[in-house]
């Protein structure tokens, strides 16, 4: 789950989210079955995320960023250095829309005598919706 892995605040299990109810006891949100349960579940509950406001269950934004900083890594290979990387959220992506990341070089530069190229990503829904943009800088090898 990228939750885990990015470390998400609230997801926690067992002891550690026994731990947390004790310490926060507002902070669990109560599901169907009237239990306290965390915040993120719009992630995954979908009546609780229309119940927010929330078009339906979605990704994790910073997911998203992740995914065009994957594209730039790809795009430069294991030769090339990825030197900066941003990133803008621009919408909710619900449960089954398919996202389409695509870029395209706005400048080539040298600096200290290493070549640099600035990327502009866009991921875009299957319906051409601007889901997230970023920017990216990275070192390029060079023949000379």
């Amino acid at each position: 789950c990228y939750a885990q892995g990015w470390g998400g605040l609230y997801i926690r299990a067992n002891k550690l989210a026994y731990k947390m109810q004790k310490a926060h006891p507002g902070l669990g949100i109560r599901n169907r079955f009237n239990v306290p349960d965390c915040p993120e579940r719009v992630h995954w509950d979908e009546d609780f995320a229309l119940e927010v406001g929330a078009p339906g269950a979605y990704d994790y934004g910073p997911e998203r960023c992740s995914w065009l900083t994957h594209h730039m890594t790809n795009w430069i290979g294991d030769d090339g250095f990825l030197h900066k990387s941003d990133c803008q959220i621009r919408r909710h992506n619900p449960d089954g829309d398919a996202i389409v990341i695509n870029g395209e070089v706005k400048r080539k530069f040298e600096e200290n005598g290493k070549k640099y190229v600035e990327v502009e990503q866009k991921a875009t829904t299957h319906r051409g919706e601007l889901s997230a943009f970023g920017t990216a800088v990275a070192e390029l090898p060079s023949k000379g």
